[in-house]
C-alpha cells in the first residue's frame, strides 16, 4: 500500500483545479467560432477601353468565412466585396484565379474557402463603324395616298461594338413606325434598336427623328393627238405627223385636272440645215411631278432648201 501512497496531495489538488478553470475559460474553436457562407457579388475593374467581356462573367461567388459567435449579429453580406483586376487582359480567352486577396472582408474575419477557384473570361476587341438607320414601317397611308419618302435624322450613326457583333450588322433599324391611314406629311420621334454588344459612340439619344412625306397616289394617263409646234425655223419645213401621243404618270390629285391643252410640245429647228430627219419625240414641257412613260410615233422632218419670206 505504501507504493500507491499519494505524495504532495495539496499540490495535486491545486493542479486539478487549475486545469478545470483553464478548460472552462480557454477559447475553443468549436465553442467560440462558427463557419458561415456568403454569396458575394463580383465587380470587374480596370478593363482596357478597347476590350469587352463577351462570356464567362460571374455575378456571384461563394465565400466561406470563420466568424466569432458573438459577432454574428454584426456581420452582413454587404460587408464583403470581390473585385477582379482586369488591367492585364487582352483579346482572347483567359483564366483568373480567385484568391483571398480578391475578396475584402470586415476586420478579423478569416476566409476559409472561395468557390469557384477560377473565373474563365473571353475578351473581344471593340471597333467602330458608321451604320445607316433603316426605318421600319407599319401599315399603309390613307386610300389615294402613297409614301413618297421617309428621311431619318440623322441618317447615319457611328457605333462601337465587338468585332463579331458588328460583322453581323449592315444597318440599324427603328422600332415600327405606324403610317396607317395618314394623308399628310409628318415628323415624328422614333426609337432605334441597338443589337446586343453594340452602342452609339456618343451619348445615345432616346429618340431619333423620322420625316415622312406623303403624296397623292400616282396614276397613268394617255393623251392622244397632241399638236406639235415648230420654232426657230428659217427654211420651209414640213413634219409628219403633226401630232403625237403620250403616256404619262403623275399624282392623282394633279392628273385628274390635267388636260391635253396643258401640254406644250415643239420641235426646235434652229440647228437643222436643209435635209431629211427623223426624231423620236418633240420637246415636251410638263410639271415636274409628271413623268413621261412613252411617246409615239417618231416624227419625220423635211427641211427644204427654201428660205421663208
Amino acid at each position: 500500500m505504501n507504493k500507491y501512497k499519494i505524495k504532495n496531495p495539496i499540490q495535486i489538488l491545486a493542479s486539478i483545479c487549475l486545469a478545470i478553470v483553464v478548460w472552462n475559460f480557454a477559447p475553443s474553436p468549436n465553442k467560440e467560432l462558427t463557419e458561415v457562407k456568403f454569396y458575394v457579388p463580383v465587380s470587374y475593374v480596370n478593363l482596357p477601353k478597347n476590350l469587352e467581356i463577351t462570356s464567362g462573367v460571374l455575378q456571384l461567388i461563394s465565400v466561406s468565412v470563420e466568424i466569432p459567435r458573438n459577432k454574428l449579429a454584426e456581420i452582413h453580406p454587404s460587408m464583403f466585396q470581390a473585385s477582379l483586376d482586369l488591367e492585364e487582359a487582352s483579346e482572347g480567352y483567359h483564366e483568373f484565379e480567385l484568391t483571398r486577396s480578391v475578396v475584402s472582408t470586415p476586420e478579423n474575419i478569416k476566409i476559409i474557402e472561395i468557390e469557384p477557384k477560377l473565373v474563365k473570361l473571353s475578351f473581344e476587341e471593340i471597333i467602330e463603324r458608321v451604320l445607316e438607320i433603316q426605318p421600319v414601317l407599319l401599315g399603309e397611308p390613307a386610300s389615294g395616298y402613297v409614301l413618297e419618302k421617309i428621311t431619318m435624322i440623322p441618317e447615319m450613326v457611328r457605333v462601337k461594338g465587338t468585332r463579331s457583333a458588328l460583322s453581323k450588322v449592315e444597318q440599324l433599324q427603328t422600332k415600327a413606325i405606324n403610317i396607317e391611314a395618314i394623308a399628310n406629311d409628318l415628323e415624328m420621334l422614333v426609337h432605334v434598336v441597338f443589337p446586343e454588344n453594340i452602342s452609339a459612340t456618343d451619348p445615345k439619344p432616346e429618340y431619333y427623328t423620322a420625316q415622312i412625306k406623303i403624296g397623292s397616289e400616282p396614276i397613268n394617263m394617255r393623251y392622244l393627238n397632241i399638236p406639235i409646234g415648230i420654232i426657230n425655223h428659217d427654211y420651209v419645213t414640213r413634219i409628219n405627223p403633226r401630232t403625237f401621243n403620250m403616256l404619262v404618270r403623275g399624282p392623282r390629285s394633279l392628273m385628274e385636272n390635267f388636260r391635253k391643252e396643258d401640254i406644250q410640245a415643239f420641235i426646235d429647228l434652229q440647228q437643222y440645215e436643209p435635209g431629211n430627219y427623223k426624231v423620236k419625240q418633240p420637246t415636251v414641257r410638263l410639271p415636274p411631278e409628271i413623268q413621261i412613260q412613252k411617246i409615239w410615233p417618231p416624227i419625220d422632218i423635211w427641211v427644204k432648201n427654201q428660205k421663208l419670206d
